[in-house]
Formats: structure tokens, C-alpha cells, sequence
């Protein structure tokens, strides 16, 4: 019988090889083409003669050699082999051309304006980062985007396929992993400087990870559209979130505003009115959602 006391008393233990030494496993074609033969069909673990066959390398002692090498790292050995979970990490970065591949795409214009300053909205790509932003007052969303996925879209989807993406990274973050190394995050409101007693700027949610001490940073509106009663409220009204950025549904809004209810500790409340109706989220000093509001706008 298991002992419970032992296991919440026991401490977790992780071996951890140096950077250097696993990586320096990977400066051989034979192994990136092991790697590559296991990865054409992940789910599906192979015999030493099948990945042999996938590799073609005539030479067993040889092959043997390099695919030891690899086991424990990347490659998982029990009756046959498979690839772990860094080795599929490794495999699907090469893919999405994380490592091998750079590309630019020339500002494409939105179908909305910018909230801030009314100019014109455009997507484009270059520095391995999505830009999402005003083409008058700069602002807008900056955020990484592996350059291998860009073909496999015409230029047209981009603008949704980069919104897409920046929403599955925030809400990684929201659930507390970085999108980075994937250690933990803890949330925040911050200040934004340049505000006034009299009209302090709206706070953002700042996430900072504990291991790289990366993270991201994004608007009290944009946290707020990640609850389920609030992405409720924006689907009842057919405002997409998945469409474009955030933005693109808060432009259509009947109304969309946000008020510093306190400054130390801040405390954010973010409105969105549409079709007859009003909803309110509270945002706490810890970056989550206390309360969301949904009542009829009156008349």
C-alpha cells in the first residue's frame, strides 16, 4: 500500500545534463536524420531495422553508435524507439523553422483602425516577430512567431493565422507557463508611466517567468477577453476573437473603456457594451479576474 505522507513529504528530483553536452549531441547529420526518420511519424515507435531502413545508412556498428548517442535525450529506448519529448520539441522547432529559416512580409492593412489614435491598422513580419500595430502612433502587439509556419498560409490569412497565435500564447501565460522555457509565471498589475493623480493610465498585466525572467506583458482588455463568461458575451454578439486581434472585436463595440478603481495596490475594471447589454470584469493586483458583471445597458 502506498504511503501518502511519504509522497507530499518527498522532494521533487530533476537530473539535468549541461546545455553544452546535449546540444553538442546534435553536430551530426546521422543523428539529425535519425531524429527526422522518428519524427515523419511520431506516434509510431520503430525497430533498429525500420529506423535503419529510414535513414539509410549501410554501416550498422555506425548507425548503432549515433543512435546511442541519442538515447536518453532525444530518443526514448524500450523494445523499440521513439522520440521524447525534447526530441520532439527539437523536431518540431526544425519544422516550424525556429532554427533554420528567416523571412519578412510587408505591412498588410487591416480591416479596423487603431482605438487609439484612429490611424490605420497593418500585420506584417520581419526579426522572427509578428507586428500588429498603427501605422501612425506605433502602438500595437509585438510578439514571436516561427518563420516555417509562414507559408502555410496565403498572405491573406496571416493577420488571423499571427492573432491566433498571440492568443495561444497569452493564455499560456495566463495559466502560468512561459512561452519561452516554460517556467512558471506569476501576474501582476503594473503601472504604466506618464499617468496623472487625476487620470492615472490604465494598468497593464505584466507575467514574469521565474527561470528566464522573460515574459509578456498585454492590456487589462486583453486578460479580460480570456474569461469564459466575458468570451461568452463577445461570442453571443458575433464579435470573433479568433477573427483578428483583440482590437478588431473592441473596435466594433458599442462601447469599451477602462477605469483605475485603485492605484496602490492597483485594481483595473474593464467595460465592453454592445447590442443592449454591458459587461464588467474586475481585475485584481495579482493580474486575475475577481468579477464579471453582465446586466442590460439601459436606454
Amino acid at each position: 500500500m502506498i504511503d501518502e505522507s511519504s509522497i507530499e513529504d518527498s522532494a521533487v528530483t530533476v537530473e539535468r545534463r549541461s546545455p553544452e553536452d546535449v546540444f553538442s549531441l546534435l553536430a551530426n547529420d546521422v543523428r539529425i536524420e535519425i531524429l527526422h526518420a522518428l519524427g515523419e511519424t511520431p506516434d509510431t515507435s520503430l525497430s533498429f531495422s525500420e529506423l535503419q531502413a529510414r535513414v539509410d545508412v549501410a554501416d550498422s556498428g555506425n548507425f548503432n553508435y549515433h543512435l546511442e548517442k541519442l538515447c536518453g535525450s532525444f530518443i526514448r529506448k524500450d523494445d523499440d524507439y521513439e522520440l521524447t519529448h525534447a526530441g520532439e520539441q527539437i523536431i518540431g522547432a526544425m519544422l516550424a523553422g525556429t532554427y533554420t529559416a528567416d523571412a519578412t512580409i510587408e505591412p498588410i492593412l487591416l480591416d479596423w483602425n487603431c482605438l487609439l489614435c484612429g490611424g490605420a491598422m497593418t500585420a506584417e513580419y520581419f526579426g522572427e516577430r509578428a507586428h500588429i500595430s498603427c501605422q501612425t502612433c506605433g502602438k500595437g502587439a509585438v510578439f514571436p512567431f516561427p518563420p516555417g509556419c509562414l507559408t502555410q498560409f496565403d498572405r491573406s490569412e496571416l493577420p488571423a493565422a499571427f492573432a491566433r497565435w498571440l492568443r495561444q500564447l497569452v493564455k499560456r501565460t495566463i495559466a502560468g507557463f512561459c512561452h519561452v522555457c516554460a517556467g512558471r509565471v506569476d501576474g501582476a498589475l503594473a503601472r504604466l508611466p506618464g499617468g496623472t493623480e487625476a487620470n492615472p493610465k490604465p494598468s497593464q498585466a505584466a507575467f514574469e517567468c521565474q527561470r528566464c525572467g522573460g515574459g509578456m506583458r498585454f492590456s487589462g482588455a486583453t486578460l479580460a477577453t480570456f474569461h469564459p463568461q466575458v468570451e461568452s458575451f463577445f461570442f453571443e454578439h458575433d464579435l470573433h476573437l479568433l477573427a483578428g486581434h483583440a482590437s478588431r472585436a473592441w473596435s466594433r463595440l458599442d462601447r469599451f473603456d477602462s477605469e483605475t478603481l485603485e492605484t496602490d495596490p492597483p485594481r483595473l475594471e474593464m467595460t465592453f457594451a454592445h447590442g443592449g447589454e454591458t459587461l464588467t470584469a474586475e481585475i485584481m493586483p495579482d493580474a486575475t479576474i475577481r468579477t464579471v458583471q453582465r446586466y442590460a445597458t439601459d436606454s
